[in-house]
């Protein structure tokens, strides 16, 4: 394999960390590769930090990680609105650092459902009932329905919390209709961000993730070989449950290097 791929596309929550902990050996397998001319990009389905926040984050963990080698949902969302919405007039039921994001990228942030080109729904602690009524409101008027993505936990060092998933739910609930778009993986957006940023074929590259549904489905609809590792949510004996698998199934990201010896 050593010769087969050139870049690793590694999720970060359940894969390369754990809440504010390093997966064991991560470090060590991203700098061995590193230096030996594997370049690593990280794709993130977390929209509640920008790239930059995330990759400090990671830097601070003891990985040295630039933010041009992050690609998260919100890149994606980002992306899209400044090609093809910039006059759009979006609600956003997030975190504060998106609403920023999305507002210092020149799309206005709106919360008059009356006003409102796009529903945005994302990750949100503070979600209440009238977030989810004017979201309501907004769609019943003709308001498009996004998510940044539909993962409905995330991982944090105790276990889990709910996730955007969960609160995108709520909404279809309400809109009696899943999303019109997602942005996040298993969706292959990221996939066209993150070729762009390296400029290497698809048979270049290796997807390494800690979920079947999200991280390995994802390499399944972007045309990408695929690593599971053990260290989030899905467990061996968990596979048996999907119609599709990996290419490789490992412990931790820790064993990456065996593939390149």
């Amino acid at each position: 394999m050593k010769d087969r791929y050139q870049a690793i596309l590694a999720d970060l929550d359940g894969t390369v960390n754990r809440g504010r902990s390093l997966i064991p050996g991560a470090d060590a397998a991203y700098n061995s590769l590193s230096a030996r001319g594997i370049r690593w990009l990280f794709l993130s389905n977390n929209a509640t930090s920008l790239p930059s926040d995330l990759a400090l984050r990671i830097t601070d963990l003891g990985m040295s990680v630039s933010a041009d080698q992050v690609v998260t949902s919100a890149s994606a969302l980002m992306y899209t609105l400044s090609r093809d919405y910039r006059d759009a007039r979006v609600m956003v039921i997030g975190e504060l650092r998106l609403i920023e994001g999305i507002e210092a990228a020149g799309i206005r942030v709106v919360q008059d459902p009356s006003r409102v080109d796009i529903v945005l729904v994302s990750r949100d602690t503070g979600f209440t009932f009238e977030k989810l009524r004017k979201a309501h409101v907004a769609i019943q008027n003709g308001a498009l329905f996004w998510a940044t993505n539909m993962d409905a936990t995330f991982p944090v060092p105790n276990g889990l919390e709910p996730g955007s998933g969960a609160i995108a739910a709520a909404v279809a609930a309400v809109a009696g209709r899943p999303p019109d778009r997602v942005f996040g993986k298993p969706s292959p957006d990221i996939a066209e961000i993150a070729m762009r940023t390296l400029d290497l074929p698809k048979s270049s590259c290796l997807v390494v993730g800690d979920r079947m549904e999200t991280d390995v489905l994802f390499a399944k609809n972007a045309g990408i070989d695929s690593a599971l590792v053990l260290t989030g949510v899905t467990s061996r004996a968990d596979l048996h449950k999907y119609s599709f698998s990996p290419d490789y199934v490992l412990d931790s990201i820790s064993e990456i290097t065996t593939l390149f010896d």
